[in-house]
């Protein structure tokens, strides 16, 4: 590989991925720190488009952030890193890693992308589509790679990966430069970044995202689009004395 540093595909480094994947919690995920070269990494960070490329702006109540898929006018680092994401020697890697077969990105928007959040961005807990509205297939991962040199954890900005029932964030990853994480995409991979950005006004957050997909596990899976369920922090729970002091209105 040209882009992506060879040390992750070593035997040794695929075994151990494969454990992490399996084991992972509260969704199946890895996280491949020192991604790219640094060289690499670091021009993609120089070269990210100016905000007037992104040609998706989202901004609502549940999301603030920039996307774009304009790689035709891209530097063309972008779309080098694109086209090594596909190629077969990675792909059988995220065979090997997360035994999902046959998977493959597409060539559109629903494919590969790029996203730039400024101080105040934010992305609400959610979980992705599950069918290319195009082509029906049906998406299995999803892969983001952190392109901001010293970031600083209390920017927030971290990947929160929450339970099934979206009441409890169980695991944050900060979006340390050239990390990766690759992650199952599943009804119940609800995930996002809910703290609204602390960033200095001229740092940002930069990311490349990319989506992987499969021939349908069933045919009869029913589309449905990006959901954004409401959710509540879990709330320590009263023992059980204090419940019957509250329910008899004594101290």
């Amino acid at each position: 590989m040209e882009l992506i540093q060879n040390k992750h595909f070593s035997q040794e480094q695929i075994d151990q991925y494969k454990e992490e994947f399996e084991s992972s919690k509260p969704f199946h995920h890895i996280i491949l720190d020192d991604f790219l070269s640094t060289e690499t990494a670091e021009k993609l960070h120089n070269f990210f488009p100016e905000d007037e490329l992104f040609n998706k702006p989202k901004k609502d109540r549940h999301e603030n952030k920039l996307e774009g898929d304009k790689f035709e006018e891209y530097p063309r680092l972008f779309n080098l890193l694109k086209e090594e994401i596909a190629k077969p020697q990675f792909l059988e890697f995220i065979e090997k890693v997360t035994g999902i077969k046959n998977a493959f990105i597409t060539n559109d928007g629903f494919g590969v992308g790029i996203q730039k959040g400024k101080k105040g961005s934010f992305e609400d807990v959610h979980v992705d589509f599950n069918i290319h509205p195009e082509k029906d297939v049906q998406r299995r991962l999803n892969l983001q790679l952190y392109l901001t040199p010293r970031w600083k954890p209390e920017w927030n900005g971290a990947l929160e990966m929450w339970n099934g029932c979206v009441s409890k964030c169980k695991k944050a990853v900060s979006c340390r430069f050239n990390r990766a994480v690759i992650f199952e995409v599943k009804d119940t991979s609800y995930y996002g970044y809910t703290k609204p950005l602390e960033c200095p006004d001229k740092a940002e957050r930069k990311m490349f995202s990319a989506t992987f997909y499969t021939k349908k596990e069933q045919e009869d899976i029913k589309f449905h689009d990006t959901i954004f369920p409401e959710h509540q922090e879990e709330k320590p729970q009263p023992s059980f004395f204090e419940s019957i002091k509250k329910a008899l209105k004594v101290g």
